[in-house]
Parts: structure tokens; C-alpha cells; sequence
């Protein structure tokens, strides 16, 4: 099936989304509730407060239908594409998406990708808050600043830039280029961006 990479850090830093303490708790439920089997490889990025927040609202003896699996990581540069790459090696399955601790899925948002999925990678569009309704965002592959972490998809066959900087996922995309011209668009996903500095934050 899919597993899920989420990259956690809770300190704060320039443009960071408000209370993703809580957010965090709604991103994790997000991929619990998908309509298929998932797993979630949850990778804190040297912040003891994610691990505390995960035992706490997600124990262990809850039968859920997905996994949850955490690693810890020492602090990493911002940017960094550590944490991510700890999750790509740590995944159990095939196919690995992302979902940031300030955003979360559509319900079916897995199933989407995983019946769509063929070759290497694939892209897809995604959602985005604007003046109280979401918005369907056309992403580009092609185009810098027009597809993220957010609209990817791919097997492990490519790894995030490390140190990586401002422009990591357009780098990441450029490697899985490099791996594989086996890839395509998909059309609408059901991954909803909740913060976009300066502009909205939900």
C-alpha cells in the first residue's frame, strides 16, 4: 500500500504556522482515517514535544486501522532533507507520499493515489485555503514553485537534498527526474495546504 512520511518539528522558526501542536493532532487523525490501509512514518526532527504528543493522543493499544511509526532524529538544519530521507528508508511500503504537520488529507486521498499509481512517480494537484472555500491548485512538475512535497508520490528512488535549502522540493523533484522518466500527472488530490506565509493560516 502508500506509507506516509511526515517530517515534525514543533520549535518555532520565521513564518511558521500557529499552534502546530494541535495541527499536528489533526494531520496525524488525517492519515489514520484513509479510506485504505496506510502507514505513517512519523520522523521528529529532534523535538522530544512531537514523541510526547503522539504517545499521548495516539497510545499504542488502540486498535487503528493504519500504523503509526515513529523515529527520533537529532535537530537538523532547517531545510534539511534528513528527516524526510529517514522516513523514505524506514517506510514499509512501496509507495510513499508526505503530509506536513500544519496540513492534512482528504480522506480518500491515499486511495486516489494508489489506484492512479503506475511507473516510478506521480504528481497531483492539491487544495489550498483562500477567503473561506478551498481552491483546486494546478501543480506543474515543470515549473519551479509550482509542485511540492505535497503533490509527489514516488517508489524509493530518490532521495530529498541534504543540506537542502529553500528550493528542496523543486531539487527532489529534479533527482526523481533523474531516477525515472517513468511518471505522470494524476489530476486532483486530496491534500489540503493550510498555511502559506503572509496569506492565510487554518
Amino acid at each position: 500500500m502508500i506509507s506516509v512520511v511526515m517530517a515534525s518539528y514543533l520549535g518555532e522558526y520565521r513564518k511558521a504556522a500557529k499552534d502546530r501542536d494541535k495541527k499536528i493532532i489533526r494531520a496525524v487523525n488525517s492519515v489514520l482515517n484513509q479510506t485504505i490501509p496506510t502507514e505513517l512514518v512519523l520522523v521528529s526532527d529532534g523535538c522530544k514535544k512531537t514523541i510526547d504528543i503522539i504517545t499521548k493522543n495516539f497510545p499504542k493499544e488502540h486498535n487503528y486501522k493504519s500504523d503509526i511509526n515513529g523515529y527520533f532524529i537529532d535537530k537538523q538544519k532547517i531545510w534539511s532533507g534528513k528527516p524526510r530521507n529517514v522516513g523514505i528508508e524506514k517506510a514499509k511500503n512501496d509507495i510513499i507520499c508526505y503530509c506536513d504537520i500544519d496540513d492534512y488529507l482528504d480522506p480518500d486521498h491515499c486511495e486516489k493515489i494508489y489506484n492512479a499509481f503506475t511507473g516510478d512517480w506521480v504528481w497531483f494537484d492539491d487544495l489550498v485555503y483562500n477567503q473561506g472555500r478551498w481552491i483546486h491548485r494546478k501543480c506543474d512538475v515543470n515549473k519551479k514553485g509550482m509542485c511540492g512535497t505535497s503533490n509527489l508520490a514516488h517508489k524509493k528512488i530518490a532521495l530529498w537534498p541534504d543540506p537542502g535549502s529553500y528550493a528542496h522540493d523543486y531539487i527532489f523533484i529534479h533527482n526523481l527526474k533523474r531516477a525515472s522518466s517513468n511518471y505522470k500527472y494524476i489530476g486532483k488530490g486530496g491534500y489540503r495546504v493550510c498555511h502559506v506565509p503572509g496569506k492565510f493560516d487554518v
